[in-house]
């Protein structure tokens, strides 16, 4: 009677790269649905492991987003540093920048609005990788243009890395040649820009009481009061951070009054965007009315869009990064209204130049959007005197070659 062995049972072995593999899923899923909107089980789907084969390797959502970003961050520090060291003139930094970008293209918008979830220890971790990112920036910038002071250095040098990441805000698509090419021009033309006179901003003096108003009129404009503070409140802590009743206290209302006015934040989260998008109807049509010709009317469109970055900052910021937690059908129809906008703005800009190329027009305009909106967002550029000035003057120089 023959017997026979039993063939042993393979050795399941992990994979050397599942923790990059985890990382490069988290990236993605944090990019296209949010911090809030995704899960750690999320995450293990799309990597093919089981939650708790996760678990193993982050201990929980929030220390995995630290570690997207500061992979991230370190890949591109990394390659901007051997860039650096093989060109002194700059101009290989601005290329590996552009090349990154476009690489990673949903990091950048992972940075700019999930910052705000991290724990406080990678929160540090993250700003000192930052800096030495715009630190090989600075530098380059220096390297083409050794007359500039300080502050103007430094604003070019967020200025050049908003339009290289650009991309990660539109899904307008090209061959990487054509993509690598428009970005780097643009960043060439911003480089060589006459910045007005800027300095830091004065402090302004405000009265330190206001006069009292009467019952009738704060009640008038309760709705506006509130508006106002969710869009702060959005814009800086998300809207899944904020409930109603923070709302209402950012204002001193609770209770019945409260929900008088609004039922839920979805209705005041849908009311900051229609707001938006009655600002940016009103400039446009303005625009092009007082426009003598296409050009006028793009320099016209640039200046009311910094205008009303400036003024309305919040108003811009949520709709830009909170749309998403509306209903799907409103949500769409807002995304649909901005993608007209672009495309409007894009035809304006072909018929002022006419050897642009519909996607390249579309580039352009999102690269001159997205430096207006970084700017608006960083308190040191909001510290530079002028600085609606210096973003016009970018802005022009980088769509009107002007």
């Amino acid at each position: 009677m023959s017997t026979s062995i039993p063939a042993s049972r393979p050795i399941r072995r992990r994979p050397r790269d599942r923790r990059a593999t985890i990382l490069a899923a988290a990236a993605d899923a944090f990019s296209q649905a949010g911090y809030h909107g995704t899960s750690m089980t999320d995450i293990a789907t799309a990597v093919g492991i089981s939650s708790t084969a996760l678990y193993r390797h982050f201990r929980n959502k929030q220390e995995l987003l630290g570690h997207c970003l500061m992979s991230g961050l370190d890949s591109t520090v990394a390659r901007l540093d051997a860039a650096a060291a093989h060109d002194v003139s700059g101009h290989r930094v601005f290329e590996e920048l552009v090349a990154i970008a476009l690489e990673l293209r949903g990091l950048p918008r992972l940075w700019q609005l999930e910052f705000r979830n991290l724990a406080s220890a990678h929160r540090r971790s993250v700003l000192i990788r930052a800096v030495r990112l715009t630190r090989h920036l600075r530098r380059a910038v220096r390297a083409h243009r050794p007359e500039l002071p300080d502050k103007d250095a430094e604003l070019l040098s967020w200025c050049i890395l908003s339009v290289a990441v650009s991309p990660s805000y539109h899904r307008q698509e090209l061959p990487t040649t054509a993509f690598t090419s428009i970005l780097e021009a643009a960043i060439l033309r911003l480089l060589t820009t006459e910045l007005p006179p800027g300095g830091a901003t004065p402090p302004t003096s405000r009265p330190s009481t206001s006069p009292p108003h009467s019952a009738d009129f704060e009640r008038a404009i309760r709705p506006e009061r509130l508006i106002g503070a969710a869009a702060r409140l959005f814009n800086s802590r998300g809207y899944a951070a904020v409930g109603i009743e923070d709302i209402g206290a950012a204002v001193g209302v609770r209770g019945p009054a409260l929900y008088h006015h609004f039922s839920s934040k979805a209705d005041l989260l849908n009311e900051i965007i229609v707001r938006n998008e009655q600002w940016i109807g009103l400039y446009t049509a303005r625009a092009l009315a007082e426009g003598r010709d296409a050009r006028e009317a793009v320099h016209l469109l640039l200046e009311s869009f910094v205008g009303f970055a400036l003024q309305q900052p919040d108003l811009l910021g949520t709709t830009v990064s909170e749309v998403g937690h509306l209903p799907e059908p409103q949500a769409e129809h807002y995304r649909r209204i901005h993608r007209d906008g672009i495309l409007g703005w894009a035809r304006l800009l072909q018929s002022a130049d006419s050897e642009l190329t519909p996607p390249e027009a579309r580039i352009l305009i999102q690269a001159i959007s997205t430096v207006v909106i970084d700017a608006v967002r960083n308190p040191r550029a909001l510290s530079r005197q002028n600085l609606a000035g210096a973003l016009i003057a970018i802005g022009d120089r980088i769509v009107l070659h002007d």
